[in-house]
């Protein structure tokens, strides 16, 4: 489900698991239980994406390492497919610590807030980037297509682990599978997924818990999930038991949770917070700069000699205004004596807020005469990072979807640090 990406690639993962560990939901009587899941799951999101008007989504994702709880995260998304607006409010749990959030998305903006002092960032959208959907069928993506192919493939040996009950018109698929049921490719798969997905060396670190390193294998794995009268998947929860050894061959329990409800379909409301009264910034999808940015901006030109570094000359990057919708300013170089090159680079570049989209793209005219395309974004707090002779890619939409570029030469610094009077 397409919350954003990096959830959305973490529902695909928690599926492929659901599905490999506890596997086919078979029943004599209502046939092959996979085959009836994974259809239901495409049906919901076929009704949700394109036969309703709005609907709200519940998310809890967890992580216990040794039956105590070091992450989770509770998410309540409200859709609006009509209007294209979505809302999320959610908590995180990470050590101990609870951090709340809140962000409103529409067409035209999106809003953040901050709740460290209650303020709100209110971000103002590219026409460019308005024409995405809020939400989007996940099984029509790539990498899903690919997915399922994988898990039909592998399936057939756990076609009578999970039993389907159907009571009220609705269906309840349930089941269960200890470690003396599941496959080596299954442990494998598994190993994988914890190893390099779940909690990986960085995040083992900033969590303060010891490393799945080694023999990694399912302990259990479990799974119900509840399909209603229109055959859309209404509760899904699953939960899997690791065993690994730390770097030191300590043997820890990991544990992953999640669960997730649709609810409200066709009776949630949607709306953009009341700012009145608020303290509110307000920026620009692609623009990142206001008038603190103007002013000089350099680095040094610097050659190898003689097994040193010597300073040959400055690039200079200047700002010279910054509005709501351009910036203006100029690239130059200088150069010490004896080190000046056949051409000096020397030429003004603008920014059109509406030329813009997930990038501040520059326009330019080179020392040559030919007009060229460049990048500035911020680097820290006040520095600047500036490419040039940039080639844009787009996607299957006409939006830009990322860059290349080549600058000048090998030795060309992309960093600008602001002269600060």
């Amino acid at each position: 489900m397409n919350f954003n990406k990096r959830s959305a690639i973490f529902a695909v993962f928690i599926l492929g698991v659901l599905i490999f560990a506890t596997s086919a939901f078979a029943d004599i009587m209502l046939g092959s239980g996979y085959h009836s899941l994974k259809d239901s799951a495409k049906t919901t999101m076929e009704r949700l994406t394109n036969e309703v008007d709005n609907f709200n989504v519940d998310v809890i994702v967890s992580l216990k390492v040794d039956g105590e709880t070091l992450m989770e995260s509770t998410d309540n998304i409200k859709f609006d497919i009509a209007n294209q607006a979505k809302e999320t409010s959610g908590t995180n749990l990470e050590k101990g610590k609870i951090r709340n959030s809140y962000r409103y998305i529409d067409e035209n903006q999106s809003i953040y807030k901050n709740f460290e002092d209650g303020s709100y960032n209110v971000v103002k959208k590219q026409k460019t980037n308005n024409d995405r959907k809020i939400f989007e069928n996940l099984f029509e993506e790539e990498q899903v297509m690919d997915a399922e192919k994988i898990m039909d493939a592998f399936v057939g040996s756990l076609e009578d682990i999970i039993q389907i009950e159907e009571s009220g018109g609705k269906k309840m698929y349930m089941g269960n599978i200890s470690d003396t049921e599941i496959p080596p490719l299954v442990n494998a798969v598994s190993s994988f997924a914890l190893k390099y997905s779940i909690i990986n060396e960085y995040t083992a670190k900033r969590l303060e818990v010891p490393y799945p390193k080694s023999n990694i294998y399912v302990i259990e794995a479990s799974g119900k999930a509840i399909e209603n009268e229109e055959g859309i998947i209404e509760n899904g929860i699953f939960t899997a038991s690791m065993s690994a050894e730390d770097n030191s061959g300590t043997e820890h329990i990991y544990t992953v949770e999640f669960s997730i409800g649709v609810k409200d379909i066709n009776n949630t409301v949607v709306t953009a917070p009341n700012l009145a009264g608020q303290k509110v910034t307000y920026a620009k999808e692609g623009f990142e700069f206001d008038t603190k940015y103007i002013g000089k901006y350099k680095n040094d030109i610097v050659k190898e000699e003689n097994n040193s570094f010597v300073k040959q000359g400055e690039r200079i990057v200047e700002i010279t205004s910054v509005d709501e919708d351009s910036i203006k300013g100029r690239y130059y170089e200088t150069y010490n004596e004896g080190y000046e090159p056949d051409t000096v680079r020397n030429f003004e570049f603008t920014s059109k807020f509406e030329e813009s989209g997930h990038y501040t793209v520059l326009n330019y005219t080179d020392s040559n005469g030919e007009k060229r395309k460049g990048i500035i974004h911020r680097e820290g707090l006040q520095n600047i990072n500036v490419s040039f002779n940039v080639e844009f890619s787009e996607d299957d939409n006409g939006n830009i979807d990322g860059y290349s570029y080549s600058n000048y030469d090998d030795d060309f610094d992309s960093c600008f640090i602001k002269i600060l009077e």
